[in-house]
């Protein structure tokens, strides 16, 4: 165990010491990338006794338990990695702690909410803001999944520098935004991750269909998906469309839409996402206007279940 918190610097800027708040896949891993580059892991704290025990055993933690039991257990920088849920539950349990906040900065990483909802803990003398990991982080995550990644941040300006810093210390970028646009890019990226997984799942389904096994049929898709990031990481989302409506191939749309009327939920799920092809090739002036026309009343006859 460390005693005293030892000074580490990086680019001329202390690594404060940290305590994390709740184990999940985010804290556990947090707690791992963070001492691996040289931070102080000075408390941690969950309900998992199991989980709180394993990660003690592989790293130096000065205090671990359930909860703090006093302000004098947090370390000058705190992490809430807790369900959007608790948030509040756990920054009015802290506030009620012995012992001062003052000079403490409390950090929520929900990409959803707003660094406002810790601000009675900054009425209590401490910093507040949110650091959101634009990454997905499930119980497999390891701590280089933050390497060049971005890390949203919003909220009291006294706390930005100290999170730029650890941002850059986790291999990542900040990415600095007020509460408005931190509003968007949740819903940005709940549609580029979550969303994403979902259409991929429904693309296999589609080809299953056809009397393919579904495992196989993923294994068929991936080096096509591969490609396709690797296209928008080098080029733009126009120059990266390919397929039936770019090239106003009304024949293989209708194709497809016959095909997968077996599964009504595939088939509307495939017409929203052609018109919305329709609607981006259009815009960027890859299709005629007789093309687009058609696309488009092929296409509104199944979202309107005609």
């Amino acid at each position: 165990m460390r005693g005293a918190v030892t000074q580490f610097l990086m680019d001329d800027m202390r690594i404060p010491s940290i305590s994390i708040i709740g184990l999940g896949a985010l804290g556990s891993v947090l707690a791992e990338a963070l001492v691996s580059r040289g931070a102080v892991l000075f408390s941690i704290f969950s309900r998992d006794r199991a989980t709180v025990q394993r990660i003690t055993a592989s790293l130096e933690v000065t205090e671990a338990g359930p909860f703090p039991g006093t302000a004098k257990e947090l370390g000058e920088l705190v992490f809430l990695t807790v369900p959007d849920s608790a948030i509040t539950e756990v920054a009015e349990r802290l506030i009620a702690l012995p012992g001062s906040l003052a000079g403490k900065t409390f950090v929520h990483c929900s990409g959803n909410e707003s660094a406002g909802i810790l601000q009675p803990l900054g009425a209590k003398g401490g910093r507040t803001a949110s650091m959101h990991p634009m990454q997905t982080f499930t119980p497999q995550s390891v701590p280089a999944d933050f390497e060049d990644i971005y890390f949203s941040l919003q909220g009291h300006p006294g706390a930005m520098p100290v999170l730029r810093h650890i941002a850059g210390l986790l291999g990542g970028d900040a990415l600095e935004i007020n509460e408005e646009q931190k509003a968007h890019m949740h819903a940005a990226a709940v549609m580029a991750s979550n969303y994403l997984v979902t259409l991929l799942d429904a693309s296999t389904e589609a080809g299953s269909l056809g009397g393919l096994d579904k495992e196989k049929v993923q294994k068929v898709l991936l080096p096509l998906i591969q490609t396709t990031l690797r296209n928008i990481q080098s080029a733009s989302f126009d120059e990266s469309i390919s397929g039936p409506v770019v090239r106003g191939d009304i024949e293989t749309v209708k194709s497809h839409l016959k095909l997968l009327g077996r599964k009504p939920e595939l088939r509307e799920l495939y017409a929203v996402l052609g018109m919305e092809t329709v609607n981006r090739a259009e815009g960027a002036g890859l299709l005629e206007d007789i093309s687009t026309k058609q696309l488009r009343q092929l296409l509104s006859a199944i979202l309107n279940h005609e």
